[in-house]
């Protein structure tokens, strides 16, 4: 065995004839069988590249079978006191031939100038375990360390000499993987650690590298010499965990050839691999570094990719796929994985369903610009949604990925997110629908600079939200010229917020804000400094310091709907400076939709499938099965008697809609608190004005509209026009009208005295009153002309117009709360007062009924609405009128039923329909008129009533079977061995059960009915069978003191009861105990296998 110190012509000889012979043992990790291996590679680099294998196959070269390999990491400790080993010469040791005497090794540039006409030299000493420093350097391609002994480089350090520049190399060691670069003689690699060197990458600098290459090869274990590497290029060998042994480095000028073959200078492990991001796409390219090694030996067959994304302990992101190794094309395998940030890739190399092999690595997909938006509240996501597709493009022509969450993320459907956006990948996909994070969005724009530091972000945000740029920009460091900050406006909030900073009692705007703006920049200040956001900066903090971001911020924009909201308490010269600034970007949503649909039809329906614009302002509508009706109102000082047209809409409408309110931009509800105590009083939901109509129409064109007058009717379907206030109809339907009305149903306008008189007479003495005239459309099948509504008693009153110029009344409507119910329940006593329609009372919480009343408003009729209860323990106790109770308080008395009726002009006009939540039953069905409904002779409790009003000729409100069950027939049984009975109604059989006693004979009777009629019924008798003859209204049927049994029963209603209640029974039959319910006339028993009817139960159900 030999080792190398200076000049050696042989071993070089023997070297490249090595180099340059065919090896043909298989590849194997040391002490171990390759093809079932596990080699787990780690690394942090984004993206593992290296020189690709060419067609050609290199395999490790046996072991001497003298020789025994040193297992890395086993303490080699350097043997100072042999006597073939001496310390390393200083970098200016005599014993350096031509060697600089002073380098720089933190700049890689070499110190002094080289000699006149001298050849630069490339000089290098090696580290050799067990051995130590060579003694003398090695020089211009002559071999240091050793060949055949079994031994590691764990140490290089490389120098030039006559050099116009400086050399710099890394290395890769045993347990460290790649070190930083050093340069000019520093030590690359590791002494006194027993770290074996595996590869290195050298190249020149400074002028030199402008004549000569340096190329340099490796000794490899089990390989012997590789191919020539230069330049930068790897040499030697990863993830084999095999041992440099010996080194040649040499300088060659440009254009020269290469010493010898360039092939396999470098050979990865079998399962080491490359992944590459595909440009800036969300697809990378996963290649095994030694493909054709893994082919060509047969190790593997198929390769298997999972990418994972995590955030803290939770996986966020996972994408797996898998293909085989024959069909892996030279880029390597796609794998989209469907967004950006750092991933962890686990490669698992299989040779069929067997894991051989497997690498776990980090990287990351990154993009040179991206888009931000961590989104709070409504307007804010209008915005950003409709400009969304204005910003997916970066002034290069490159795409820039938009990074989305929202605080309130049902205003989108997660899963059509359009092409470029992306939602924020640190929360999962099913969370970032329920909700958002901003802390984990800051750590993610951490992550995404991390990964690519000169990255530029524009962050979107709501402008009340501007302290949010201290965490996700400031606090992450990102340098000033590689963000945008974008404010879009909150909506009335931008103005509440502002104008509260600016227009307060004895502020001075101007100082107010030069203190904004001096502690907005010192904690920007601080966050940069210590990479931490002020704690006097977190998310809803300083919204006060909007306008500040955009003097602090060059090149911030801030969005707006409205300027000219603003106040200051300087006379609004500050605010007129806000207004002003050229960093307030007016938006007119209307123009902006009307640019997003000039994109054309997949944008719209990208921008559709994505947005849920309503963001749950008409879930409560749909939740209820009605439909929503939009009024539009003006200015809220110039709405004029807006209660009562909207009264007006709702009596003509109905309760088939449910009603919302938008305001006009200027006025805000938010700025009128005595508006939104108005909208709460009449039950209509606010809509934020600052949301254009048009898009309300937009994204739902079932919304109807009514309103003050309006420019958005020119936007409207004729499905959605509806009426108008304010307005006659001539002025509306005039030529010289800006808006198109002619989809409106109808057009109010007040009375006065003004008026045509005959108009006026319509009007109540005393009342104020509209004048409602309809479109043309509507008249062509009306049998009115006109109505006229009372404010005073919400009633819309239908009139058609004589030929003598007087009206003749034609119908009432009321707004549906004409009628009021007050319930009295048990445990909780008088409850709120409900509108018709509305349920009074409870359910599902077992609780009696005790007591109701009824109140009703004012209706151009005669008459009155009376009720009356049927209470446990006293029966039916009378009827009661308009605001009267019935029932009981303070007595612990249920309400087992109910009666309504109306009286007068008012029940030629009306029908009363109500219905009883009864315990055990439910929702029995609706009655009306003084029909019962409940429950008579059982003993269950009215739980909740529900009461309308309905104009005669119009349908139920729903059905009206089973509206009541009453505890009759009173039966009474001849039982066997006992005789007659006491009589029983209701819950209780007539006979006995469990006794073995048949019923004889039985005696039926309909006394108490609510109407006129009465009962027939028949026995089938035991050896006798069916009577000949039907037995009616309390005699007998069947037979006493013959021992006979009756087995079978027939039983039927007459007269008026048949019409309104069904006769309902059942039998309890010997040996078989429970027969079904029958009903009228049908048989109950059994004939022909003598089992006597042992019980009876029976009731009425009306119809």
């Amino acid at each position: 065995m030999k080792r190398w110190r200076t000049k050696a012509i042989v071993p070089l000889l023997c070297s490249t004839l090595l180099a340059a012979s065919t090896l043909s043992i298989p590849a194997f990790a040391e002490g171990a069988d390759p093809t079932v291996a596990t080699d787990v590679v780690q690394s942090t680099q984004a993206n593992i590249s290296g020189q690709e294998n060419s067609d050609s196959t290199v395999k490790p070269a046996e072991e001497p079978s003298t020789s025994q390999p040193m297992e890395e990491g086993t303490d080699s400790k350097t043997d100072t006191k042999s006597t073939n080993v001496t310390e390393a010469p200083s970098a200016n040791s005599a014993l350096l031939e031509n060697a600089n005497p002073t380098s720089n090794a933190q700049t890689g540039e070499a110190v002094g100038s080289p000699q006149a006409n001298a050849v630069p030299s490339v000089q290098y000493y090696a580290h050799v375990s067990d051995q130590g420093w060579d003694n003398f350097p090695s020089k211009d391609g002559a071999a240091a360390g050793t060949e055949g002994e079994a031994r590691a480089i764990e140490a290089l350090k490389i120098s030039l000499a006559n050099a116009d520049g400086g050399i710099r190399y890394m290395a890769h060691c045993t347990n460290v993987g790649w070190q930083d670069w050093v340069s000019n003689g520093a030590i690359a690699g590791t002494t006194g650690k027993a770290y074996s060197m595996q590869a290195i990458k050298i190249e020149l600098t400074g002028n030199i590298a402008n004549e000569y290459d340096v190329y340099y090869r490796v000794h490899a274990q089990h390989f012997g010499w590789l191919g020539w590497a230069r330049n930068g290029e790897i040499a030697g060998t990863t993830g084999w965990n095999y041992r440099a042994e010996a080194i040649e480095i040499r300088l060659v000028k440009h254009g020269e050839d290469a010493p010898s073959s360039t092939a396999n200078a470098y050979i990865p492990s079998y399962y080491q691999t490359s992944i590459i991001q595909e440009g800036e796409s969300t697809t990378v390219r996963v290649r095994p570094d030694s493909l054709a090694l893994l082919r060509a030996d047969g190790v593997a067959t198929d390769m298997r990719v999972t990418a994972t994304m995590r955030y803290g302990d939770t996986v966020t992101r996972n994408v797996t796929d898998s293909t085989s190794l024959a069909s892996i094309d030279a880029a390597g395998m796609a794998l989209n994985v469907g967004t950006y940030g750092p991933f962890t890739a686990k490669v698992e190399y299989l040779r069929g369903d067997h894991v051989v092999g497997t690498t776990v690595q980090e990287f990351g997909v990154t993009a040179s610009e991206y888009n931000l938006a961590p989104l709070s509240a409504t307007f804010p996501v209008v915005l950003y949604s409709i400009s969304y597709w204005d910003y997916t493009t970066s002034s290069t022509g490159a795409s820039v990925p938009s990074i989305v969450m929202l605080d309130r993320p049902s205003a989108f459907n997660w899963d059509a997110l359009p092409s470029g956006m992306y939602a924020m990948p640190f929360m999962t996909t099913e969370a970032i629908k329920s909700s958002g994070n901003y802390t984990a969005f800051a750590d993610y724009v951490k992550e995404l600079k991390r990964l690519k530091p000169d990255s530029k972000f524009n962050l979107f945000i709501n402008d009340i939200t501007c302290s949010l740029i201290h965490s996700i920009i400031y606090a992450n460091q990102i340098p000033q010229d590689n963000y945008k900050i974008y404010l879009l406006s909150d909506g009335t909030a931008t103005y509440n917020f502002t104008n509260e900073a600016f227009n307060a009692e004895g502020v001075d705007p101007a100082a107010k804000e030069a203190q904004l703006e001096q502690s907005w920049l010192a904690a920007k200040d601080s966050a940069y400094r210590t990479g931490k956001a002020s704690s006097d900066y977190g998310w809803h903090a300083h919204w006060d310091s909007m306008y500040a971001v955009l003097k602090c911020e060059p090149n911030t924009e801030w969005w707006m709907t409205r300027t000219n909201l603003f106040q200051s308490a300087d006379d609004n010269a500050f605010a007129n400076t806000i207004a002003t600034d050229p960093g307030v970007k007016k938006k007119n949503v209307a123009n902006m939709l009307t640019a997003l649909q000039q994109r054309g039809d997949s944008t719209v329906a990208a921008f559709k499938a994505l947005y849920n614009f309503n963001d749950g302002y008409f879930a409560a509508a749909e939740a209820e099965g009605k439909k929503p009706m939009v009024l539009l109102g003006t200015y809220v000082n110039l709405e004029q008697s807006f209660e009562d047209y909207a009264k007006l809409t709702m009596t003509y409408y109905g309760d088939d809609y449910a009603y919302y309110y938008k305001g006009h931009p200027n006025t805000p509800t938010g700025l009128w608190p005595s508006k939104q105590a108005q909208l709460d009083t009449l039950d209509i939901t606010d809509i934020d004005s600052s949301v254009a109509a048009e898009l309300i129409l937009f994204f739902n064109p079932e919304v109807a509209l009514s309103g003050y007058g309006s420019s958005t009717y020119n936007s409207a379907s004729s499905d959605a026009g509806c009426g108008v206030f304010n307005m006659t109809k001539a002025a509306a339907l005039s030529p010289s009208s800006t808006v198109d009305y002619s989809i409106m149903d109808w057009f109010a306008s007040s009375i006065s005295s003004s008026s045509d008189t005959a108009i006026q007479a319509l009007c109540p003495k005393g009342d104020t009153c509209y004048l409602v005239e309809f479109s043309d459309m509507i008249l062509k099948s009306a049998d009115y002309d006109i109505a006229v509504f009372s404010g005073n008693t919400s009633t819309l009153t239908y009139y058609k117009k004589l030929a003598d110029g007087t009206y003749r009344l034609i119908r009432t409507k009321t707004n549906g709360s004409t009628l009021m119910t007050s319930a009295h329940v048990s445990g909780t006593g008088w409850i709120s007062s409900v509108k018709e329609g509305k349920t009074a009372g409870t359910t599902g919480k077992s609780q009696a009924l005790e007591a109701f009343k009824v109140d009703m408003a004012a209706l151009p009729y005669s008459g009155t609405v009376q009720y009356q209860a049927h209470c446990a323990n006293l029966g039916w106790q009378g009827w009661k009128n308009e605001g009267e109770v019935a029932g009981t308080v303070g007595e612990s008395r249920q309400i087992e039923a109910i009666q309504m009726r109306l009286t007068n002009e008012l029940a030629e006009h009306y029908d009363i329909y109500y219905r009883a939540h009864v315990q055990n039953e439910g929702w029995l069905g609706w009655t009306k008129n003084g029909e019962i409904a409940g429950t008579t002779g059982f003993g269950r409790r009215v739980e909740a009533i529900e009461v309308k009003l309905i104009e005669k000729g119009e349908a139920a409100p729903g059905s009206t079977a089973r509206a009541s069950v009453i505890g009759l027939p009173n039966a009474t049984a001849h039982v066997s061995s006992i005789g007659w009975q006491t009589t029983v109604h209701g819950a209780t059989f007539a006979g006995t059960t469990g006794q073995a006693l048949g019923i004889e004979a039985l005696k039926l009777s309909v006394t108490g009915a609510p109407f006129d009629g009465g009962i027939t019924y028949r026995s089938h008798v035991a050896d006798q069978g069916w009577e000949k003859t039907w037995t009616s209204n309390g005699y007998k049927t069947g037979t006493t003191g013959k021992a006979r049994h009756i087995e079978a029963l027939e039983v039927k209603l007459t007269g008026e009861l048949a019409e309104h209640y069904d006769v309902v029974y059942r039998v309890h039959v010997s040996n078989i105990g429970w027969m079904p319910w029958v009903r009228n006339g049908e048989a109950a028993g059994t004939t022909g296998r003598g089992l006597p009817i042992e019980a009876i139960e029976m009731r009425l159900e009306s119809k």
